[in-house]
């Protein structure tokens, strides 16, 4: 799971009895972090390439660390697609203002859903309804900065230091679920150039690291980038949809 929220609010009570923590973050950090996402907010389309480094935990308990690579491009308000490539193989994710496609290329299999309109809905419902989350989906909504800083319990600045030849602000955030870093670069382009996820609640907590370059706001991709291309031997199949929680289910039968 690549998406922040979804994994902060993973393990919240269906009662709505919960007790959120008071945050606690520098004003120089909220600073960085709010101007990273009105930046993103403000661009009406942006493409970016992703290389990451993720952890795969054994049965035996070991962990082995996998590659993967992302192309994202998105067009606010309706339309994004994704390109997923790992060693185990690739997946592609359109979703073009009504529908939300996604193509298994290891396995030759395809499912499309009806989704709301918009990039905010359309993502609330993948990964509430059916369990899947795009990658760096923190950053593809419409506020990032409200998405990243709603569960935060901690954040400080770790210092300055280079991303691939980038001078940039260094912070660091503590979750209920999560811990992460993210590196903003300095300057008049306040672009996430590095972000970890340390996964701390699972077994052998394990972590994601991705750099993000080549951030292009300047190309406008027409409405044909955004439509699923299906190979034609390719299989359709259906999405599974999440598992209702037991207090969503008893509402549900509640008079």
């Amino acid at each position: 799971m690549i998406c922040l929220g979804a994994a902060e609010a993973a393990d919240k009570p269906a009662t709505g009895t919960e007790h959120p923590q008071e945050q606690v973050i520098g004003p120089q950090v909220d600073l960085l972090l709010r101007q990273m996402g009105d930046y993103l907010k403000s661009a009406k389309e942006f493409s970016v390439h992703v290389d990451a480094l993720y952890d795969d935990l054994l049965a035996s308990g070991q962990k082995i660390q996998l590659a993967a690579s992302d192309d994202i491009s998105v067009r606010r308000p309706d339309r994004f697609r994704v390109r997923y490539r790992t060693d185990m193989g690739g997946k592609r994710f359109w979703y073009d203002g009504k529908t939300f496609t996604l193509l298994d290329e290891a396995h030759g299999t395809y499912a499309v859903e009806q989704t709301p309109a918009g990039i905010d809905a359309t993502l609330d419902y993948l990964i509430g309804r059916l369990g899947f989350t795009p990658p760096l989906s923190d950053l593809l909504y419409s506020d990032p900065y409200a998405i990243l800083k709603q569960h935060v319990v901690f954040g400080f600045q770790a210092g300055m230091s280079d991303v691939e030849g980038t001078p940039c602000h260094h912070l660091a955030f503590v979750g209920k679920n999560v811990d992460w870093q993210l590196w903003i670069e300095d300057g008049k382009l306040p672009l996430p150039r590095k972000l970890v996820i340390t996964y701390k609640t699972l077994p052998g907590a394990p972590q994601y690291m991705a750099v993000l370059s080549d951030w292009d706001f300047a190309t406008h991709l027409p409405d044909s980038a955004f439509s699923a291309v299906i190979p034609p031997k390719a299989d359709r199949i259906g999405f599974l949809k999440a598992a209702v929680s037991a207090g969503q289910e008893r509402a549900k039968k509640a008079p």
